[in-house]
């Protein structure tokens, strides 16, 4: 053997002394081998993360292993579960000994927990996502109820100006009805002042005079209450109106909040999601 065979076999037994540490470097299940040039010459499972490799099997054609023989670099590959039946990354590094690779190194790696932090994180970024959209809904329905509310609002604030222009109306006509009160007095004045033949027919029209004034002053009465209790419904769901309003409008801008902090959440989800696809 040259020096050069056995400091290739130096090297190699002095990696295959510090083998065992590896596993301990990681904080996932991993497994560990080492080849050289034709088959692997020492292999660490885990029961976790069972490799298809045993001590004198040679190395596949085509595998990481092959390819860093081959090229003199490192080969990083994900190995999906259908192959072993767990997800693992592989990591094969060459070993050189005077500029020649005599032997491979590789590390397989699970990927079990960077699979469930992805799965959590996608799960997560979902959730908040339908969240956003439904507190979203509940903004914009908030938004648009309080529209609909000031638009009643001020349908209420035009009925109150109204029943003042009725109030009027009403004014009018009782001061219409007072002044027929006062033709109807002054006809029964002017029936005692007449004859006999004419006092009746002047008796006659004031009466029916001050019939038509005591039944306006009546209907103006009842119209006046009608009014009073109208004024006060308007008052009271003006109020209430009023109340909902604000209170609506309220619930709105803390949507709104709420939905800005939503989607701060669904920034962190995202960055939770690259960061456990970068593990």
């Amino acid at each position: 053997m040259s020096k050069q065979e056995i400091s290739d076999q130096q090297q190699l037994f002095a990696y295959q002394q510090i083998m065992p540490l590896f596993p301990q470097l990681f904080n996932d299940d991993v497994s560990v081998a080492i080849a050289n040039q034709q088959k692997f010459i020492q292999v660490i499972p885990n029961s976790n993360l069972p490799i298809n490799s045993n001590v004198g099997d040679l190395v596949p054609d085509g595998g990481a292993v092959h390819d860093a023989l081959i090229s003199g670099k490192t080969v990083i590959r994900e190995v999906p579960a259908k192959v072993y039946g767990v997800a693992f990354q592989s990591y094969a590094f060459p070993l050189i000994n005077q500029k020649q690779t005599i032997g491979v190194l590789v590390v397989g790696k699970s990927l079990n927990r960077k699979q469930q932090i992805l799965e959590r994180a996608q799960n997560l970024a979902t959730a908040l996502s339908q969240t956003t959209t439904a507190i979203n809904e509940i903004a914009t329905g908030a938004q648009s109820l309080n529209e609909n509310n000031q638009d009643l609002a001020k349908t209420a604030e035009d009925t109150t100006n109204k029943m003042h222009d009725i109030q009027k109306v009403v004014s009018f006509i009782q001061s219409v009805s007072q002044k027929i009160n006062m033709l109807g007095i002054n006809a029964a004045i002017a029936a005692a002042h007449t004859s006999d033949s004419k006092s009746a027919g002047f008796g006659v029209i004031a009466q029916e005079i001050r019939k038509l004034s005591a039944s306006t002053a009546k209907s103006v009465s009842e119209i006046e209450d009608v009014l009073i209790e109208i004024d006060q419904s308007v008052n009271s769901f003006s109020s209430k109106l009023t109340a909902s309003v604000n209170t609506i409008g309220e619930q709105s801008a803390a949507a709104e909040q709420v939905l800005a902090s939503m989607e701060e959440l669904n920034e962190t989800a995202k960055m939770m999601e690259n960061v456990a696809n970068s593990l």
